[in-house]
């Protein structure tokens, strides 16, 4: 079962097609930057996967947050 959680998406570090090159890219990420908890997740539109801090997830009742489906943690 996949969890869902909310995110502001203009605090977006990056927007992919490719679930591998989200993945890729959210390691790249965190080891160039030693970067905190990220996560990648499947966008409101079902079309692009997002890379997220953790930290930064929202209440779903936060006025700009979007429902995300984590897919994986980095």
């Amino acid at each position: 079962m996949e969890t869902r959680i909310f995110f502001n998406p203009g605090d977006s570090i990056a927007n992919i097609h490719d679930y591998n090159e989200a993945v890729r890219k959210g390691q790249i990420f965190k080891r160039e930057r030693h970067a905190d908890d990220l996560v990648i997740a499947k966008g409101p539109d079902d079309e692009e996967y997002a890379i997220f801090y953790a930290k930064d997830e929202l209440p779903a009742s936060h006025q700009a947050s979007k429902p995300y489906n984590v897919k994986n943690r980095l």
